[in-house]
């Protein structure tokens, strides 16, 4: 059964730039992308009037991960790689240990990545924000 998009206000309700972001990337990005993309979207503009942006970094944000966690895994997969993950590392056949620590690591890694590429993200759209105001 596909997921439903659940809206507060319509796609027809957004700014333009957002419209045709969305409807961009449900023409150009991999199946599921976009829907991700809405609700993240949604969640935004329903967060930032009251809490401004949002830091993956700050603690206290438990219902805004838990919101990107249900995105991730309804519209981006993540499930199916959580899967992938685990049984490679079981097929390694390592000790318990050694496998927690490889987890760590792969943890922290994937924590610096996510973090470097919010803030790209959060970048341009800043600075498209900026650029399409001024124009």
């Amino acid at each position: 059964m596909p997921h439903r998009r659940s809206r507060s206000v319509t796609l027809a309700e957004w700014p333009a730039t957002l419209r045709h972001l969305i409807r961009a990337a449900e023409l150009e990005c991999p199946r599921g992308h976009a829907d991700g993309l809405f609700e993240l979207t949604a969640l935004a503009l329903r967060k930032i009037p009251s809490r401004g942006v949002f830091d993956p970094t700050t603690r206290g944000e438990h219902d805004l991960f838990v919101a990107i966690e249900s995105v991730a895994r309804s519209h981006l997969e993540l499930a199916n790689a959580r899967a992938a993950w685990r049984a490679a590392l079981e097929a390694a056949a390592l000790s318990l240990e050694r496998r927690d620590e490889i987890e760590r690591t792969a943890v922290q890694v994937q924590t610096v990545s996510d973090t470097a590429y919010f803030y790209a993200g959060l970048a341009f759209g800043l600075a498209a924000a900026h650029v399409y105001r001024a124009g």
